[in-house]
């Protein structure tokens, strides 16, 4: 999706959006998710004060009585009466209409947030912060696009000369607007990764940082170098002289399109090695693919995605081998496929917890 195709989406979102305030009959979730949609990008907060002053020039025009909407021989049909325009006369001020007061009560709402919103992206940055089964893909002011994955928290700061995103926990695939002349850094866990536009994934694990790229060019640069000069774009300029997924000097990795790099908690980095992109990155996408896997880490995973909790209650079940491709969305077909596979018994507690036992546990 390029920057136009963006750019329409946000508009169609912003008229829906002041189509139900002009309605007066929004519930509070819905006044709730409009100002999380404010929130996700400064383009919505644009989108939505276009839409408004687009409805107030509207409103104000005062020559609708002049554009014609019959038919091209109205002049010679002679059923019709016409009525002579009494000359324009200065009315007094009149009360404002009902219409009057929601718009500008939407568009004093939409500027206070506008202000507040970017007031608060300029000092502290943007905060995205992702609940358990909760997945988002955001928008930001220059285009790029950030697919946030459940109990996610990133922070996004931009200035003139640098784009920052910090990602303080979980991960993330990026998806970079080039602009070469303002780098795109991304810090996890002292570990900087550096792009000017491409598409690549970072994971924050409990002891590592895991650097996938689908797209592109990315410069990755562990603890002790980034530590120094996060502040700066030297790297930039030092990386453009290196081959892509080889080491430099000073301890820089390159990557290029299917290379990923583990960098540890200590600050150095493993061999970069080919991964495909699309299945290590497939749960952008809500796919989830395991490969020898257990059933207990599968587990896992699944409970990120779905407000449904599942439990292992026997070691043994739990360390039993797992290979496929599910739908991460879809819990219970999950739990079919494990019935398939494995002597399995489900007790189901409502719709919010699932236990999972050898199908020889007695009952209780």
């Amino acid at each position: 999706m390029d920057a136009s195709d963006r750019r329409r989406q946000a508009s169609a979102a912003a008229s829906r959006w002041f189509a139900l305030l002009q309605s007066n009959q929004m519930r509070r979730e819905e006044r709730e998710q409009y100002i999380d949609w404010l929130r996700e990008s400064p383009l919505h907060v644009g989108e939505m004060l276009r839409i408004v002053h687009v409805h107030g020039a509207l409103e104000q025009f005062n020559l609708w009585s002049d554009i014609t909407t019959g038919p091209k021989s109205a002049a010679d049909d002679d059923s019709i009466i016409r009525l002579e325009r009494s000359p324009v006369t200065v009315a007094p001020l009149e009360r404002p209409t009902r219409y009057g007061v929601r718009l500008a009560a939407c568009v004093a709402a939409t500027l206070v947030l506008a202000v507040a919103f970017l007031s608060l992206f300029l000092t502290r940055g943007q905060v995205i912060d992702t609940e358990r089964g909760e997945r988002r893909e955001v928008v930001l002011a220059d285009g790029s696009v950030l697919q946030i994955d459940p109990e996610t928290r990133v922070r996004v700061q931009y200035s003139a000369e640098l784009r920052r995103v910090f990602l303080e926990r979980g991960r993330v695939v990026f998806h970079v607007a080039k602009n070469p002349l303002r780098p795109f850094l991304v810090r996890s866990n002292d570990t900087l990764v550096r792009v000017i536009g491409t598409a690549f994934g970072v994971e924050r694990r409990l002891h590592n940082i895991v650097v996938t790229v689908t797209e592109g060019k990315v410069a990755v640069i562990p603890a002790t170098l980034a530590t120094a000069e996060s502040s700066t774009d030297v790297p930039a300029r030092r990386s453009q002289a290196q081959t892509p997924s080889s080491p430099s000097s000073n301890g820089e990795v390159f990557l290029s399109a299917n290379q990923q790099v583990i960098v540890q908690a200590s600050g150095s980095a493993e061999a970069v090695h080919a991964v495909d992109s699309h299945q290590a990155l497939a749960w952008a996408e809500g796919r989830l693919i395991f490969h020898n896997d257990t059933i207990e880490r599968a587990v896992a995973q699944f409970n990120r995605y779905n407000r449904v909790r599942i439990t292992v209650a026997d070691p043994t079940l739990a360390a039993h081998p797992i290979n496929g491709v599910f739908n991460a969305s879809q819990p219970n077909s999950f739990i079919a496929f494990l019935q398939s596979v494995a002597p399995i018994r489900v007790i189901r507690d409502g719709d919010q917890s699932i236990t999972l036992l050898p199908a020889d546990t007695p009952s209780q």
